[in-house]
């Protein structure tokens, strides 16, 4: 389920989160995104490649994926400062603060509630915990995501909506699968997430091609985008059920 949820998860805020904003409200491309788009390409390849060699991630591979996330914030946090990115004003910093606290906390309620409801779900109707997290938690799990990249995309800051999609993909495959290992050693058979790993690698390649044509995403390619969500889910159910099936 933990697997299912991040993979699905880095699927849905692209194919469909960021698919949603850009039909919402197109975002025009700096070239800082550019150079993100193929960092973000990066980790998740060689994150995937890990676990379908290691057939899922333990203890020593969660944690090299967390020192991996800390190293990449240190890295991208250097980078910027050196590229120039637009920037928010300073007021309200508290009041801010504040609100971000709530925020998470709201956010670590509803990771309870969502969790047990999925397994649940899971168990009432004999469905894999794993296709249940891959497409019902995944969606879940990126409303925030949602919220945010159109509230971004409408006040007109394209950097933070990008940034908010491929932050959290970078920081769900690092940062949170790696936690979940560390914790618990986690298996997967190769065969069960292959697919849609290649969903996920095939999305991060299509927002770098539509990064650069014409450093612009508009709503046709963000219809693309939610196109290609919905085969997503289509493969997804079929294979899953021929995998229960086996």
């Amino acid at each position: 389920m933990a697997a299912g949820d991040i993979i699905g998860s880095n699927i849905t805020n692209i194919a469909l989160i960021l698919g949603l904003t850009c039909i919402i409200k197109p975002l025009y491309i700096k070239h800082t995104e550019i150079y993100s788009g193929k960092i973000h390409l990066l980790i998740l390849t060689l994150a995937s490649a890990f676990i379908l060699i290691e057939n899922g991630i333990g203890r020593i591979g969660g944690t090299l994926f967390i020192i991996a996330y800390i190293f990449y914030l240190r890295h991208s946090i250097d980078t910027y400062r050196e590229l120039g990115v637009e920037t928010i004003g300073k007021n309200g910093v508290i009041k801010n603060i504040f609100e971000i606290l709530i925020g998470l906390t709201g956010i670590l309620i509803g990771a309870w509630v969502l969790v047990n409801s999925m397994i649940g779900l899971s168990v009432a109707f004999g469905i894999s915990d794993y296709l249940i997290a891959l497409i019902v938690m995944s969606i879940g799990t990126s409303l925030p995501e949602l919220f945010i990249s159109v509230s971004a995309a409408r006040k007109g800051y394209a950097t933070m909506a990008l940034g908010n999609i491929i932050g959290s993909n970078v920081a769900n495959i690092l940062w949170v699968l790696g936690f979940a290992a560390v914790i618990r050693p986690i298996s997967i058979a190769p065969e069960r997430i292959f697919i849609q790993i290649l969903f996920m690698l095939s999305l991060s390649i299509l927002l770098i091609i539509f990064k650069r044509s014409g450093y612009m995403i508009d709503r046709r390619e963000g219809a693309v985008f939610l196109a290609v969500y919905v085969i997503f889910v289509i493969v997804s159910l079929s294979f899953g059920n021929s995998v229960s099936a086996n």
